[in-house]
């Protein structure tokens, strides 16, 4: 089972921005955002993580999985993969081509699976997504949407 996670707008949210961001801070997680996320995912222990954002075009994933918590960071298991980019134009729903692919190449694609993303438009409106504030980031009600769609896989 499986949670693609998107991170800016998601774990970065745009409020951290409203001040100056130092370089080392450019490279870490709003901490509550990752506490909230980290909480529900403690209690579904069954589901690993894939990381679904534009992160993975500049920094590598030997740099992302530390920023989670040791608890956390050894269910984060990689990154979804880059597409063809004939592939990629030929539809609006880009990430969730990308989902598919990664599912396809781990012989995955009956597992159940959820995206936690600030853009909905990146998937179609038929799969499970729990679609956060950008501003705000995940928070208690991204967190409750994420712990019903849980439930319902266990």
């Amino acid at each position: 089972m499986w949670i693609f996670l998107d991170i800016d707008g998601v774990l970065v949210p745009e409020k951290k921005f409203d001040i100056p961001v130092s370089k080392e801070d450019l490279l870490r997680f709003d901490p509550t955002c990752l506490q909230v996320f980290e909480d529900v995912l403690e209690r579904y222990p069954k589901f690993l993580v894939v990381i679904s954002s534009s992160w993975r075009e500049v920094f590598s994933f030997e740099l992302v999985r530390p920023l989670f918590s040791p608890r956390v960071a050894e269910r984060v298991v990689g990154f979804i993969p880059f597409l063809d980019p004939k592939i990629i134009h030929q539809s609006q729903n880009r990430r969730h081509q990308e989902v598919m692919e990664f599912l396809r190449q781990n012989n995955a694609v009956g597992d159940f699976w959820v995206a936690i993303d600030d853009i909905p438009e990146h998937y179609p409106p038929n799969v499970n997504i729990v679609v956060t504030d950008a501003y705000n980031g995940f928070d208690a009600s991204a967190a409750s949407t994420l712990e019903l769609l849980l439930s319902k896989a266990e």
